[in-house]
C-alpha cells in the first residue's frame, strides 16, 4: 500500500467517478483502475461498487477512506512543521508578461534582508498553471485570458479560483529608430511591410501566434521564446511586435517604444486554489502588479 494509492481512493470518493478522478489526477483511466484493483487485492477487500449513481464506497471502503483521510492530515501536519522556519514563502507562475515579473522583483527587493527567504517564480501558461495550483506547486498564477470556456471548466474541475484582475490593451512595439516613426503620420497598415516577432514553442510553432491580419504579414515571421529576445530583436532591427503594456523604465532600458493598438484588449486574471487562502505575500504581490500595470 502506498500514499499515492490512498490519494487515488480519496479522489474517486470525492468525484464519484473513476474517469473524473483520472482527469483530475492527470492519469489514464486504466492506470487508475489498476492501481485501485491492486490495493483491493493487497488488502483483501472491495473498496468501491459501481452503481447507477457512480462509484459508491462499500463498508470496508468507508473505513479505509476514514483512515486514509487521517493519514493525509498527518502528512500535511508533518510538512507544515518542516516549513515552520520559512518565514517568507511565495511561489508564482506567470506568463511571458514583463510587468508580472517586475512586480515579483519589487516583492523580492522588499524582503531581500529577511533571514528565511523562499521566493520563486516560473513561466507557465494555461493548463500548466492550473495543474501547478492543483498539485500545490505554487501559491498564485497570473493568467492572460483570451476567452477560453474550456479553461474555465478546467479551473472548476480542479478547484482553482479564477478572478479577473484587470483589462488592458495591446500595444505595437517598435525600435526607437523605426522608419515609420519618422513619417509625419504613423500608418499602422504599413507594418505589413516589416517582419513580425512572435512567441512560439519549439514543439508548437503556432502556440503564441495571434492573427493580427490587418498589420501582420504571415510570410514575414520571426519566432522567439523569451521577452528579452523579442525586445532585443525589435530594438536592433526594423521588425515589430505586439505586446501587452510595459513600463517606461523597461522601454527606455531596451530602446523600444510602444503605441496603443486600438480595439484590441486582453483580460489579466489571477488563479489560486479554492482550498488555500491567499497568503499575505500573494496579496502584496498583487498590489505591486497593480502598480506596475497602472504605470
Amino acid at each position: 500500500m502506498t500514499i499515492q494509492q490512498l490519494q487515488y481512493v480519496l479522489e474517486v470518493t470525492k468525484t464519484g467517478s473513476v474517469s473524473k478522478a483520472a482527469r483530475n489526477l492527470y492519469l489514464s483511466q486504466p492506470n487508475l483502475s489498476n492501481a485501485i484493483k491492486n490495493l483491493e487485492h493487497e488488502l483483501g477487500i472491495t473498496i468501491f461498487e459501481r452503481t447507477t449513481m457512480g462509484m459508491q464506497l462499500t463498508g470496508n471502503g468507508q473505513r479505509l477512506v476514514q483512515k486514509a483521510a487521517s493519514i493525509m492530515e498527518d502528512i500535511a501536519d508533518i510538512t507544515s512543521g518542516m516549513n515552520e522556519g520559512e518565514e517568507c514563502s511565495f511561489r508564482l507562475v506567470y506568463p511571458r508578461y514583463v510587468p508580472a515579473f517586475e512586480a515579483f522583483m519589487d516583492l523580492c527587493r522588499k524582503y531581500e534582508e529577511m533571514p528565511h527567504l523562499h521566493f520563486s517564480c516560473f513561466i507557465g501558461d494555461g493548463e500548466r498553471q492550473v495543474e501547478a495550483l492543483y498539485r500545490n506547486l505554487c501559491d498564485l498564477a497570473v493568467y492572460l485570458d483570451y476567452g477560453s470556456s474550456n479553461f474555465r471548466r478546467l479551473c472548476l474541475d480542479l478547484h482553482v479560483k479564477y478572478e479577473i484582475f484587470k483589462k488592458t490593451k495591446f500595444y505595437i512595439q517598435l525600435s526607437e529608430n523605426h522608419p515609420l516613426l519618422k513619417e509625419e503620420k504613423f500608418d499602422v497598415g504599413k507594418l505589413r511591410d516589416y517582419p513580425y516577432v512572435a512567441f512560439a514553442d519549439l514543439l508548437d510553432r503556432d502556440a503564441y501566434w495571434m492573427p493580427w491580419e490587418e498589420i501582420v504579414n504571415p510570410d514575414r515571421l520571426i519566432c522567439v521564446q523569451s521577452t528579452s529576445s523579442r525586445a532585443s530583436l525589435v530594438a536592433n532591427s526594423n521588425a515589430f511586435s505586439i505586446v501587452l503594456p510595459h513600463s517606461d523604465e523597461y522601454n527606455r532600458e531596451h530602446g523600444v517604444v510602444q503605441l496603443p493598438f486600438e480595439n484590441k484588449t486582453v483580460t489579466v486574471g489571477v488563479l489560486y486554489s479554492m482550498d488555500r487562502k491567499l497568503s499575505p505575500f500573494a496579496k502584496e504581490y498583487l498590489d505591486y502588479l497593480k502598480l506596475r500595470m497602472d504605470f
